[in-house]
């Protein structure tokens, strides 16, 4: 029996969200996943602190709390990806580990100017959101991307293999 695993592309409308849509001229630049199609828990790197971007690692994400609380107008493309019963139990797996050790992670600042300069740069225990997902996608062999996973960005989950997308609009409004 197949399970499903959901990536999710936001853009929140923040100062940081919005420099970085300038730059990268795509719609989205946060990127987390979900093992629910109701996006009860998402998980990512991000800011742990809504007004202080600069204290940022993993973190538990809801749709309607938060960050993506405060920005109503948080816009979002969400993908399903159909995976296997073993695969399914292989994310949810590296997904607890992060957890369980989430004070260990922080966000890969350094990472941003790596990829602007496409120089491919891991830091143990850093991580930037998209590549935490492509990580957690690698390692659990659901998708093996054609770079190095420091390398990921958000647009790069478009057309993923075994992904559709299933919404595309206000995360406010995403109704399962």
């Amino acid at each position: 029996m197949d399970r499903k695993i959901y990536v999710v592309l936001t853009q929140t409308g923040t100062f940081f969200s919005r420099a970085i849509k300038l730059y990268t001229r795509y719609n989205y630049n946060h990127t987390s996943i979900a093992l629910d199609k109701e996006l009860k828990q998402l998980y990512s790197f991000g800011r742990r602190k809504i007004y202080f971007p600069l204290h940022a690692g993993f973190v538990r994400e809801q749709i309607d709390g938060g960050i993506f609380k405060l920005y109503k107008r948080t816009s979002c493309r969400v993908y399903e990806l159909s995976v296997t019963e073993d695969e399914y139990n292989e994310v949810k797996e590296i997904i607890d580990r992060f957890e369980s050790e989430h004070d260990r992670y922080k966000y890969n600042f350094l990472g941003i100017l790596a990829i602007m300069l496409h120089i491919p740069y891991q830091r143990r225990y850093h991580f930037l959101c998209s590549q935490f997902v492509a990580y957690v996608l690698k390692e659990g062999k659901i998708i093996n991307f054609d770079k190095d996973v420091s390398l990921v960005k958000p647009e790069d989950f478009d057309g993923i293999e075994k992904g559709q997308v299933v919404y595309s609009g206000l995360l406010s409004q995403y109704a399962y």
